[in-house]
Formats: structure tokens, sequence, C-alpha cells
């Protein structure tokens, strides 16, 4: 299995990865759904319950952790997720990322 990958929290509820087509369309998609490890989904999943715990879905524009540091630990953690999955799907993944795309959208 190859393609491209993007990892971006947004709604509640969903894993925060995204299979992008031939025409640029997101499918959303578990980690097994992709072959990553039940390890790295679960490690996928509590970063996604963070985003989850500070998500509105009423007012996106306003959701936010509670300070720069729980933030920018957050993002890390996303970084770091990024990198560990491009090296366990290997060369014929693109992983690419979006952490701040949620704001201000409207998911009506």
């Amino acid at each position: 299995m190859s393609g491209t990958l993007l990892i971006a929290p947004e709604w509640l509820g969903r894993s925060g990865l995204w299979q992008i087509d031939a025409k640029g369309r997101r499918k959303p998609v578990d980690a097994e759904d992709v072959g990553l490890s039940e390890e790295l989904g679960d490690r996928l999943e509590t970063w996604m319950d963070a985003f989850d715990a500070i998500y509105d879905e009423d007012d996106a524009a306003a959701s936010d952790f509670a300070n720069e540091v729980e933030r920018l630990a957050w993002e890390a953690e996303g970084h770091a997720l990024a990198k560990t999955i491009a090296a366990e799907l290997g060369a014929g993944w693109e992983i690419q990322h979006d952490f701040t795309g949620w704001r201000g959208k409207d998911k009506s």
C-alpha cells in the first residue's frame, strides 16, 4: 500500500488521519486502515483525545489549549507522530500534516 496520508485533527471523534486520493480529496481513515501498528494507533488516539478535549464544534476559532506550553507540547507530539508514521509506513508514502487547519472552520 502507498499514497498520501494527512495528519490533520478535524471534527470530534475522528482519528486525525486522512488518505488523499489522486484528485486531492480527503477520506478519513483509522490507523489500522493504512497498516499502522497498534502501539502507534494508541499513541495517535491519545494525541487526538487531547485535541477532542479542547475542540468546540460550535466555535472552532475559539478552541485552544490552556496555554502556549500545552499547545506547543501537543504540536511537538504531532510532529513526532508524523515522523514515526513515515518510518513505519516506508518510502511508498508521503506524510503531510496540518495542525492548525481546524481553526475557524464551519463544520455545519
